[in-house]
């Protein structure tokens, strides 16, 4: 063959690359784990970050782009939160409008609970295992009861699995059928847990515990057991095989942040007063508990770390919270906030994976933004009925490149023909632990 001839061919073939169809995108090689964290806080996170105290998260920052996920204004709850997370649609449209709706039964208060089947519209996991996508969720707020997805469900009551098995009506934690008997080594009672186990979050150890009275307890054991229990069953089923798209949601740092913010922050705290008895109580408590929320910042990083270890290199890591935290304001100044009003507005994002530029600082980025990004991700047509926007800027050029924004009207609604709220065997419970929190009165 004469260099004329290889010329030639060289120059033809050009001319048919240039005619040939771009290759369709594709997204990302890896899989899609997004990390809810419910009520994280920047303010707590960056000095913790410093000194040095959460390398886990510090390596998905250095790694990726991250900053702050403006939340729903005004305040909202975190179920309504969440919801638009997973749709990117307005609380509106998605059909979430709480923890629970609100009535009125024999002259009295009365509440239900929102239920799955009150969803209007698709998460992004139903999007995406539509297409073909593998899928597990697992914890995230108003999944029970769970409904088949291309994979798994674990609902929000997994620490709750006991007392479901226990209960009449064979109602499941987790879909699809067996999955129960899977992750039910793993679902932790928070009356199982030993002093020991929660003794980190006291400064004197288990002797420190003492100065917790019976709501403290109550409160930190539900959100420590119930992290656990999210955190067990997630490292479990993806020590076997991580989905496509796996969503993990854990809420015990909002829920220590509102029991023992007053505990930290010197401000909120009224003063001793030989008259009140109670101050001279919380004086005692402040210096075995100032720094219970910075250890469970720690210990949910620690967590994080084993998720990250079961995942494979060209894994895209999404950790989001649905709002950030102020706690109960300074003392004297007002009465304080309860419930959401202690939500800040600005929630934690961090993006990390191969399609990522590193050293990013993420701008101007609301909660509807996740689902839209999402989808770009995994080349999934983002709908033109979502008010939020893809990150793009996060994007390196070569997978912006290879992946341009593909469009859709709209991907539907899922509004079902029976749509009240579902009891379950521990809606008393759960309403118990929502007005300790202030939620509800």
């Amino acid at each position: 063959m004469t260099s004329r001839t290889i010329i030639a061919l060289a120059l033809l073939a050009v001319v048919l690359g240039a005619c040939a169809e771009p290759a369709p995108p594709t997204g990302v090689d890896g899989p899609v784990v997004v990390i809810g964290i419910d009520g994280a806080e920047w303010s707590i996170i960056e000095p913790l970050l410093e000194a040095g105290d959460l390398p886990n998260l510090s390596g998905l920052i250095e790694r990726g782009a991250a900053g702050r996920l403006g939340s729903l204004d005004p305040r909202r709850k975190s179920p309504v939160i969440w919801t638009t997370i997973a749709t990117g649609l307005d609380p509106d449209e998605h059909g979430v409008g709480g923890f629970v709706v609100e009535g009125e039964s024999h002259g009295r208060d009365s509440y239900s609970h929102y239920s799955s089947n009150m969803w209007k519209a698709p998460a992004f996991w139903d999007i995406l295992g539509n297409r073909g996508k593998t899928v597990g969720v697992i914890g995230w707020l108003v999944t029970w009861p769970p409904w088949p997805v291309n994979g798994y469900m674990v609902s929000q009551h997994v620490q709750y699995h006991d007392r479901f098995r226990r209960s009449e009506g064979g109602q499941r934690v987790s879909w699809p059928d067996g999955m129960d008997e899977v992750i039910a080594p793993y679902a932790i009672d928070e009356l199982e847990l030993t002093p020991e186990q929660m003794s980190r979050f006291a400064s004197s150890g288990v002797d420190g515990l003492s100065v917790l009275t019976d709501h403290y307890e109550d409160a930190l054991r539900r959100a420590f057991a119930g992290d656990m229990s999210t955190y067990a069953v997630a490292q479990s089923l993806f020590s076997d095989d991580v989905p496509d798209v796996a969503c993990v949601y854990t809420r015990g740092v909002d829920e220590v942040c509102h029991r023992f913010w007053i505990h930290a922050y010197e401000e909120t705290r009224p003063p001793v007063d030989p008259a009140k008895p109670g101050t001279a109580m919380l004086a005692g408590q402040v210096d075995e508990l100032v720094g219970l929320i910075d250890e469970y910042y720690r210990y949910t990083d620690e967590e994080v770390g084993k998720l990250l270890e079961l995942l494979p290199g060209n894994a895209t890591v999404v950790v989001c919270s649905d709002h950030g935290f102020r706690g109960p304001g300074t003392w004297g100044e007002h009465a304080p906030w309860y419930g959401e009003e202690q939500h800040g507005l600005n929630g934690v994002l961090i993006v990390s994976g191969p399609a990522v530029k590193p050293g990013v600082t993420i701008e101007d980025a609301s909660v509807f933004d996740v689902a839209p990004t999402i989808l770009a991700l995994t080349a999934a047509p983002v709908a033109e009925d979502m008010p939020g926007r893809v990150l793009s800027e996060i994007f390196t050029d070569e997978f912006a490149g290879a992946n341009p924004i593909a469009t859709i009207e709209s991907h539907g609604r899922t509004e079902r023909a029976d749509a009240a709220p579902i009891e379950s065997p521990v809606d008393d419970e759960v309403l118990e632990r929502l007005r300790s929190l202030g939620y509800i009165e």
